[in-house]
């Protein structure tokens, strides 16, 4: 492997025809070849090879397949956290509003409605979703609160 960071780039010792044949390579992906190479940009496969070697395209190759890989998996990530904390605000707005609707059922001795207890199974849908994409800590706690919620909606159904 290479120490440089971005081993892809053009190196000051790398000529432009040489370079040009370095990203031909590297754009041939996973199954590329230093024969493919040689024949897509009109050199000898010696040539081709001798490049190769004196600028390390496997290595270099390697680091930037590394690079792609990482950068599409931080990217997604970063994509399902953000979607886990879209849900969690969305379940927290939703919650609050529940619990003064049940509060308002039970101040007057009222069942929830069918569109209450609808809204609250999508509460708990929503957060069990989003505790699924990420292991948090706080999750045993927002779990404890769905529960007491749960039993305040048994409470206000016995009454």
């Amino acid at each position: 492997m290479t120490d440089e960071p971005y081993p892809w780039v053009r190196r000051t010792t790398e000529r432009g025809k040489a370079y040009d044949a370095f990203r031909e390579y590297l754009n041939q992906g996973p199954r590329r070849t230093v024969l493919a190479t040689a024949e897509a940009v009109g050199i000898t496969k010696d040539s081709a090879y001798e490049l190769s070697k004196r600028h390390d395209w496997g290595a270099r190759a390697t680091a930037y397949d590394q690079h792609l890989a990482s950068a599409a998996t931080d990217g997604l990530a970063s994509q399902m956290a953000s979607a886990r904390d879209d849900n969690l605000a969305l379940a927290d707005k939703l919650r609050g509003h529940l619990s003064d609707q049940l509060d308002g059922f039970i101040g007057g001795r009222e069942d929830p409605t069918v569109r209450w207890s609808q809204a609250l199974a999508a509460m708990v849908r929503l957060e069990e979703h989003a505790f699924r994409l990420k292991d948090d800590p706080k999750a045993s706690a927002a779990r404890d609160r769905v529960q007491q919620y749960l039993q305040r909606i048994e409470q206000a159904n016995q009454t």
